[in-house]
């Protein structure tokens, strides 16, 4: 009996521990709104801000680094968010930048065709010129690293040998620009997306057309894979998402929740329901797609950014996402605080709280900048808030009506915007206010 009670209180040697899983009753199921990042955690901007086009965690996820307007590098700390380097690494705007699934490579592009290796620590190893000079919009590594893909405006898709750095394939086959391409993460496929509202699937070893997906009826923005191999994302300026089951080669369903033209998408790096798109308008979105999910965004971000963002990525970790825009700024966003619905839809939502009020805002001196060139930044406010806004220049008071929730919102942005115009007077030497 005793030897008994002993043999069973034997603790394992260490070395067996990493054998032993967790019970299964011990392990949680998945909830998805704890990844519908609606808090943000820091919004960054350098010194010499420009709008941000392209953006990469570093492998590990300990720093981000940004691509801007200017063809600079921008390194960011993924832990407290703070600056850490900036240095020029292309002559042109960037487009994207990719890791190799190795980590051991970065690859960008840019605005003048011109393609570049770096070193993990960020050191350029080799330059290559391609696509007739055009800009060069999406590269991505095949899942042996030994090849990749390259897409850009001269409307051709082009597949590279990694180690000779020598051209395999000039794809044609789209009829205008081609805006974004991805290999397939297991399979000798490539899909395309184009100006031509086609979307192509390819064979990257003999070079031939495999298929086509009609689906949109205006450019294709972005498409990609979900890391199950299965699953196909495609994004498009009709404002529509659409989701391929690639095996059955058919649409599972068209997600509608932009109000304007999609910008970028990201699949959630641990779960594969889940997703985040973003907006020409700034707007952040989260969806899941799953068996209990829905085709109305999960959770909703509507000023995330106060124009296009055009790059999205998760931390490898799934617990944070970087957002990169024009309006020059790199947000990180994070889970929601304990009691906070930030994002979420109130289902307790009354009749009271739908209810039309009209209020008015004080613009002072700024009335120029809130009507914007043209009425240009009246009328995206308007769009993106589904408010009617007008500015009376006599009083120089902003009228607003819509719901109490909206209006909120409106005092808001255009007081972010008018903080905003302020600090860069005070900031100009010998800056003084407007008017």
């Amino acid at each position: 009996k005793d030897s008994l009670s002993y043999s069973c209180n034997l603790q394992p040697h260490s070395s067996y521990l990493r054998w032993m899983g967790l019970p299964i009753g011990e392990v949680s199921a998945f909830v998805p709104s704890s990844v519908f990042l609606t808090q943000m955690a820091h919004v960054t901007r350098a010194k010499n801000s420009n709008p941000v086009m392209c953006l990469s965690w570093t492998p590990g996820g300990r720093r981000l680094l940004t691509g801007n307007q200017e063809g600079e590098f921008t390194l960011w700390d993924g832990i407290n968010f703070s600056f850490e380097l900036i240095m020029s690494a292309h002559d042109n705007s960037f487009r994207c930048m990719a890791w190799s699934h190795n980590n051991n490579y970065l690859l960008t592009s840019d605005a003048g065709g011109n393609i570049k290796y770096w070193s993990p620590s960020i050191a350029p190893v080799q330059s290559i010129d391609s696509h007739n000079g055009q800009p060069i919009h999406a590269l991505s590594f095949s899942p042996s690293d030994t090849k990749f893909v390259s897409c850009g405006d001269d409307a051709t898709v082009r597949i590279w040998d990694w180690a000779q750095r020598k051209e395999e394939f000039e794809l044609k086959g789209h009829g205008w620009d081609v805006k974004t391409v991805q290999w397939h993460p297991r399979s000798s496929v490539i899909c395309s997306g184009s100006k031509d509202n086609l979307v192509k699937l390819w064979d990257p070893r003999s070079g031939l057309l495999l298929s086509t997906l009609y689906g949109h009826k205006n450019t294709v923005t972005k498409v990609a894979w979900n890391d199950n191999g299965n699953w196909l994302l495609t994004a498009s300026r009709d404002q529509l998402i659409k989701l391929y089951d690639i095996r059955a080669m058919r649409e599972l369903c068209s997600l509608k929740g932009h109000h304007k033209e999609v910008t970028s998408i990201a699949w959630h790096p641990l779960y594969e329901s889940v997703f985040a798109s973003g907006g020409m308008d700034g707007t952040l979105l989260y969806w899941n797609i799953g068996p209990k999910g829905t085709e109305e965004p999960a959770a909703r971000v509507p000023f995330a950014h106060d124009m296009a963002i055009w790059d999205m990525k998760w931390h490898p970790a799934g617990h944070a996402l970087a957002t990169g825009s024009n309006d020059r700024q790199t947000k990180f966003w994070a889970r929601n605080r304990l009691g906070s619905t930030i994002g979420l839809d109130d289902e307790d939502e009354d009749e009271e709280a739908a209810e039309i009020h009209s209020a008015e805002m004080e613009l002072g001196n700024h009335v120029g900048i809130v009507i914007g060139r043209r009425g240009a930044t009246i009328i995206s406010m308007q769009r993106a808030t589904g408010t009617k806004m007008h500015v009376d220049q006599v009083r120089k008071v902003l009228q607003i009506e819509g719901t109490l929730k909206q209006i909120s919102s409106v005092k808001k942005r255009v007081g972010a915007l008018l903080e905003r115009v302020s600090n860069d007077n005070e900031q100009r030497p010998g800056g003084v206010g407007p008017g």
